[in-house]
């Protein structure tokens, strides 16, 4: 059975898995196709226990973390309310297609209500028709005007 557990940076574990399985999302068809350098995977952990609005939550199947989805607080000026933007969402490959990344959405979304925040963004690959499906399922939707999530490389 597997479960979703929010991230304790204190624990070895969790940090190892962070790293592990945020490389393995950058070295994937839908990430850049190649590993994070060293010194990236060395600056991770330390980063996103330093960023006062991220969270991550681990999908566990049988004591073994399988998923994470990376999150972050934002702020929407159109409801003057908090948002939740999830950033990163992967299961590894061998525990795919068994609904643990559903749960990882409801489960993310059920805390931004209980928060009363006023919805759950993410970003998504065009050419990534997998994800596209599932987020459809779960409610998720480009809304009613074409959204484009640019990049300016600042180095």
């Amino acid at each position: 059975m597997f479960k979703i557990i929010k991230a304790d940076f204190k624990q070895e574990e969790h940090r190892r898995a962070f790293v592990s399985l945020i490389d393995e999302y950058a070295l994937g068809d839908t990430g850049n196709g190649k590993p994070l350098p060293d010194e990236i995977k060395k600056k991770l952990v330390p980063g996103i226990r330093q960023h006062k609005t991220a969270c991550v939550y681990f999908a566990v199947y049988d004591g073994s973390i399988v998923g994470l989805a990376t999150c972050f607080t934002g702020y929407s000026t159109f409801s003057a309310a908090e948002l939740i933007n999830i950033h990163d969402l992967i299961i590894t490959k061998e525990y795919r297609r068994r609904g643990m990344a559903a749960a990882l959405l409801e489960y993310i979304a059920d805390e931004a209500k209980a928060k009363r925040f006023c919805k759950v963004t993410l970003e998504v690959r065009g050419d990534n028709r997998g994800a596209i499906d599932l987020y459809a399922q779960q409610g998720f939707s480009p809304g009613p005007h074409t959204m484009y999530f640019l990049t300016k490389k600042l180095s």
